[in-house]
């Protein structure tokens, strides 16, 4: 397991003054491997190299922009917090939590495209049934235009016949 100082220790370690200490995790904690021991900050023993880099960095007059990216340049890891599941902080390197959220996008991805083949499935399947139901349509009208066509056929017929029954006697014959 990881050796892991207190500020007073890391003061009496490095000659750094403790509220110099905590200025910088204040500035640059994100380049700093910290936990929270109950109300203290505990620092990591591979951070003590970092600490005394920017020491130096200021110690050439730099501000906290420029110690920053001088940090960055010398390769020095960038830390964040980030949520787990359980909703719980836990600190990760940058270029981890890069890659990791990569990898989440890429699955998105892969999950996105399988709900854009599927919608188009369906959109197919919804032109098809809108195909079907028009010709249903115009099979439907058609058989009620010769439905009703027939129907007016048959009404004449039954006036012509009731016309015919209505004719007196003697006209039959004529």
């Amino acid at each position: 397991m990881e050796k892991h100082y207190t500020i007073a220790q890391l003061a009496d370690e490095t000659g750094i003054p403790h509220q110099t200490i905590r200025r910088y995790i204040d500035k640059h904690g994100h380049h700093l491997k910290t936990r929270k021991k109950h109300k203290s900050v505990l620092i990591a023993e591979e951070s003590i190299k970092t600490l005394e880099k920017i020491r130096l960095l200021y110690g050439d007059r730099l501000t906290v922009e420029e110690v920053d990216n001088a940090l960055s340049e010398q390769g020095i890891p960038v830390t964040i917090a980030v949520p787990t599941d359980d909703e719980k902080m836990v600190k990760m390197d940058l270029g981890a939590v890069m890659t990791l959220v990569g990898e989440q996008l890429e699955t998105m991805n892969e999950r996105l495209k399988k709900q854009e083949s599927h919608m188009d499935k369906q959109g197919t399947e919804i032109e098809e049934l809108k195909t079907l139901l028009k010709m249903q349509i115009e099979r439907h009208d058609q058989l009620v235009t010769t439905t009703m066509r027939n129907h007016l056929e048959t009404q004449k017929q039954i006036a012509a016949a009731a016309s015919e029954v209505k004719k007196k006697w003697w006209e039959f014959w004529k």
